[in-house]
């Protein structure tokens, strides 16, 4: 693959890439060819269903069959045997586009415009049968690179082949690697091979709906300030501040609250609701088979509202909201949730036990602040990890209150104790500082690799306030891909004095058993400091997904 790295440079390979792309692609024939609907344009709206809002995520799913570990077996297709599977609509990993039409995705097919794995003798699509031109195909092994290459370049991929090397978008709202209430939609793109190819043979048999798990991640969450101002001054309740809908820019103008990078402050976005998709942050997150939170201040019930300030106490109520949107756990580990001292971890760890949420990375001791916190997901054990690598916070110990420190000795028993409780094991942490800023430090790497080597699968950071840079790779190639972002930027945070701390990204992470799946990425901005709202990948939302990708190592 030749994907951004860190720097944002590209590597030499996607001339190759290029060339073959070119080839596949000629005769496609000029634009006039293509229908009427724009055949790169954004189809977000849809991608999102509608869903019930009652039950939590982590027990709405418990009938779905197998073990994701050990999949069901499917009969193996042979070499040379007719067989039917879904195909998956691709595009590079760093596209902003959500999903099209089953339409669409025809439109461009019959106009060429799609890649299509050799061996492929039809397609249906929404019932309508369509032949691709097999003049134009390419092997199946070399369609992350192509899509890589070319900018806006779609292709069809048998779901058993995907990775993290390219993003799956949806189809009529359907999607194979989404949530647990999208994969549920029929599927409408099926692919058939009158004689199969030994290259997707296995690709054949090995999608399997019941070996899929979502985990949707949230970032930074203090709700003090504009959160609690509007919930509880304002009236709106706390379940106001995640049924949050869309939102488009309508400017951008100079907050001179800080001196910002030239002296003159910092830009911020200004925007309006569109009154459309109303509960859409709610629904990815109830909808998701894991949800997680970055859970940075203490829950007491001497809770005061501030309106300035970094001094944090949090109403209560906030453990059931958590609780009603079917946030699974809290990671705990920061430097702002000893602010209160013991008795505010005291307070906190209550709340959410009383509520339901499990919680990781801080405790009355050092025993409860290492404790994973341990969902089953329909038979897929995860336990979450969480630490506080800025060190701001004070470190739990044997007898005293606080958070967990990433000290050596603190992380082999931690992983372990992990290990041994779970299939996959994901680290939440507090980490690359300093503060406000996107790309890797020097070392935050170092640690990633660090707690990779110690048995850490994915790490799911935060702290910064900005999205920040992720990486997808591989350091060990018989263990897969990973994922170790840095931040998600603020959540339920209360900035508004920057385009950075009002814009954030919710992370869906898919995961085909134990492997590394998908990792894509929900782009919002925080109205009013206090809710959510979804912005268009493709046109607002693309700023923030660019700041992010800009310093990322991805494959």
């Amino acid at each position: 693959m030749c994907g951004v790295n860190r720097h944002g440079g590209r590597r030499s390979r996607c001339l190759g890439l290029a060339l073959i792309i070119g080839a596949v692609l000629v005769g496609c024939g000029p634009a006039a060819a293509t229908p009427a609907v724009a055949p790169f344009a954004s189809a977000s709206s849809g991608s999102l269903a509608a869903s019930s809002t009652t039950a939590s995520s982590s027990a709405a799913g418990g009938s779905v069959p197998g073990s994701p570990a050990a999949p069901a077996a499917t009969p193996a297709v042979a070499t040379g045997q007719p067989a039917s599977f879904p195909l998956a609509v691709v595009a590079a990993d760093t596209d902003l586009r959500s999903g099209f039409t089953s339409s669409q995705v025809a439109a461009l097919l019959r106009a060429g415009r799609v890649l299509v794995p050799c061996g492929i003798s039809g397609v249906r699509l929404a019932l309508v049968d369509i032949t691709p031109d097999p003049a134009r195909c390419l092997k199946a092994v070399a369609i992350p690179g192509a899509v890589d290459a070319a900018k806006g370049a779609l292709a069809l991929l048998p779901a058993g082949l995907v990775d993290p090397r390219v993003k799956v978008l949806t189809v009529d709202g359907a999607d194979l690697f989404g949530n647990r209430v999208v994969r549920a939609e029929a599927y409408p793109v099926t692919g058939h091979a009158d004689a199969l190819p030994q290259d997707l043979a296995d690709a054949a048999s090995s999608y399997d709906p019941a070996s899929i798990r979502t985990v949707v991640s949230t970032g930074d969450t203090c709700p003090d300030r504009a959160p609690s101002y509007w919930a509880n001054v304002r009236g709106k309740g706390w379940d106001w501040t995640l049924k949050g809908g869309t939102a488009r820019y309508v400017g951008v103008e100079v907050d001179g609250s800080f001196s910002g990078p030239t002296g003159d402050g910092w830009p911020v976005v200004s925007a309006v609701r569109t009154g459309r998709d109303l509960g859409s942050v709610w629904r990815i997150i109830h909808d998701a088979d894991l949800a997680v939170n970055d859970f940075e201040c203490p829950l007491v019930s001497y809770f005061t509202q501030h309106d300035h300030g970094t001094y944090f106490t949090i109403d209560p109520k906030v453990a059931g909201l958590m609780a009603r949107v079917g946030m699974d756990v809290a990671s705990l580990a920061s430097n702002h949730i000893t602010d209160l001292g013991p008795d505010g971890i005291r307070q906190t760890l209550a709340d959410l036990d009383r509520a339901g949420v499990k919680h990781a990375g801080a405790g009355m001791n050092l025993a409860q602040a290492m404790k994973p916190a341990i969902v089953d997901v329909n038979g897929l054990k995860f336990a979450i990890l969480s630490w506080d690598a800025t060190g701001e916070s004070r470190a739990a110990t044997a007898t005293t209150a606080g958070s967990l420190h990433p000290t050596t000795a603190a992380i082999r028993k931690a992983v372990a104790l992990a290990r041994s409780q779970a299939d996959i094991v994901l680290l939440m942490p507090q980490w690359n500082w300093p503060e406000y800023s996107a790309p890797f430090s020097a070392t935050a790497l170092a640690q990633r690799d660090a707690w990779y080597r110690a048995g850490v699968d994915d790490i799911l950071g935060s702290g910064t306030h900005w999205a920040g840079a992720y990486s997808v790779t591989k350091p060990d190639p018989s263990r897969g891909w990973r994922v170790a972002v840095t931040s998600h930027g603020n959540f339920l945070f209360g900035q508004s004095w920057s385009r950075q701390t009002q814009e954030g990204l919710i992370y869906e992470v898919t995961f085909r058993g134990r492997d590394l799946a998908q990792v894509r990425l929900h782009p919002y901005i925080v109205m009013d400091g206090a809710q959510p709202n979804l912005t268009d990948p493709a046109t607002d939302g693309a700023f923030v997904q660019r700041q992010a990708q800009r310093y990322s190592q991805l494959p």
